[in-house]
């Protein structure tokens, strides 16, 4: 008789309490990262008396139904995502920034200072043509300058996000380490912290969009966190990231405070060492090669010719520093535009050789086999060209992403009719059960009665 009340009494128990899991089920169905749960349960002994009947049920554990592999899967894609879509967001800055009003028309800028050469060739002596060459040239120095302070100001904008990426890296792994703590000392006292669990998974995730890193689970219910197989979390203590900058040639490391350095390849923060360490300086450089191949080229042929005032050996640009930064024209013309160079012989006025020497350096393939109009085109257009082939690979990843969402949703999310018919399922176990007690408790009576 009292295997029949503790058969009874396990059953509702154990209804009730798949009944207090279904119900938080349901209430937590638009809860973002909750993981749906069962109740896992064993059938209890048998009694060995000679009958062999079991002696109900036990609720053994309470389980997350979640694919943790699908996890690390969308992790690493979405480290990919993120790298990809914060490479876009800067080239779209930089998109932005080169052609704007300061940087358009570059090319433009050349060509009209090479025309105005062509105009000048045929009439070396007009002091208007000469005025409007300088105005071109200005114009043009000012146009390097403004799209290399654009290109100056992207970086330093990433610079500063960059610490910012490194500081919500540094708190999300003390974050998860502290979610390590609490589930492995759940799982030690034989439990399952679920909730720190779908937690963990959450900041996971937030990691995986600003760092890539490779996810090891350990017996204990922990997960450690490596990059390049450097660790970031083990067992003991999350590491702490600190960035460390080579003023020189600007190299950027992330530094462990053993010593050790990681390369991040992925997420926002891989995409920002990326586009400030290489990408930026690609395209700053090439902005460089180009004004110092034109300063190069106009001095040669320029500081061969004469003045209106028979002088010579003048640069048409300042030397001091061939770069976007520092390109600007020689004063002495700014000074007094006879100074140009538009005649190859000494006392003739009406000689325009030179400046047709420097109007054909529009044909010349001077850089890298380029025509100088065809190189300065293709720069502008770099950042634009970047972001299109970037875009591409973002929709395709995110495609791939999207799938591995809805594989996990389909066995971590929350089915709200599902869960509505199992509580059906064990609202009639638990009335089952109670009427399993109640009849128990009838044939105790009826014993009872006839003992007396």
């Amino acid at each position: 008789m009292r295997s029949l009340f503790e058969i009874s009494k396990s059953g509702l128990k154990s209804a009730e309490r798949s009944l207090s899991v279904t119900a938080n089920n349901i209430v937590n169905a638009d809860t973002p990262g909750y993981s749906r749960q069962r109740v896992d349960k064993n059938p209890i002994g048998m009694n060995m008396t000679g009958y062999n009947t079991g002696l109900g049920v036990n609720v053994s554990t309470v389980k997350r139904l979640r694919n943790e592999m699908n996890d690390v899967q969308l992790n690493e894609k979405r480290q990919n995502m993120s790298f990809m879509q914060n490479k876009a967001r800067v080239f779209e800055q930089l998109e932005a920034s080169m052609a704007s009003d300061s940087g358009a028309d570059l090319d433009l800028s050349i060509s009209s200072l090479l025309d105005t050469f062509s105009e000048l060739s045929t009439d070396p002596q007009d002091i208007s043509v000469r005025n409007s060459l300088i105005s071109d040239a200005r114009q043009l120095t000012v146009k390097f300058g403004d799209i290399n302070r654009n290109i100056n100001r992207t970086s330093d904008l990433i610079l500063e996000s960059t610490e910012s990426s490194i500081g919500a890296v540094n708190g999300l792994l003390k974050e998860i380490q502290s979610l390590n703590e609490s589930i492995s000392e759940a799982q030690g006292a034989g439990n399952q912290d679920n909730s720190s669990m779908d937690l963990r998974v959450k900041k996971l995730e937030r990691l995986s969009e600003l760092i890539d890193f490779e996810t090891h689970p350990t017996d204990n219910g922990r997960v450690e966190l490596r990059i390049g197989g450097v660790k970031i979390l083990d067992n003991e203590k999350a590491a702490t990231l600190k960035a460390e900058i080579n003023d020189v040639d600007k190299v950027f490391q992330l530094r462990l405070e053993n010593g050790k350095t990681v390369k991040p390849t992925g997420g926002q923060l891989g995409a920002e060492i990326e586009m400030y360490q290489s990408e930026i300086p690609a395209i700053k450089d090439r902005l460089d090669t180009l004004a110092a191949t034109i300063i190069d080229e106009f001095n040669a042929i320029h500081s061969s010719g004469f003045g209106l005032n028979d002088g010579t050996a003048r640069n048409f640009f300042d030397v001091t520093n061939k770069t976007a930064e520092g390109i600007k024209l020689n004063q002495q013309l700014i000074d007094d535009p006879t100074n140009i160079a538009a005649s190859s012989v000494a006392g003739e006025a009406g000689n325009g050789e030179i400046a047709t020497q420097i109007a054909e350096l529009r044909s010349g393939q001077l850089i890298g086999g380029r025509k100088l109009i065809d190189y300065s085109v293709d720069l502008i257009s770099t950042p634009g060209i970047k972001l299109s082939s970037l875009n591409s690979q973002i929709e395709a990843r995110d495609s791939e992403i999207q799938m591995l969402e809805t594989q996990q949703e389909r066995e971590a999310g929350v089915n709200i009719d599902e869960e509505l018919s199992l509580m059906i399922q064990y609202q009639n176990a638990y009335q089952g059960a109670a009427k399993v007690m109640s009849a128990a408790q009838n044939m105790y009576d009826t014993l009872i009665g006839i003992l007396r």
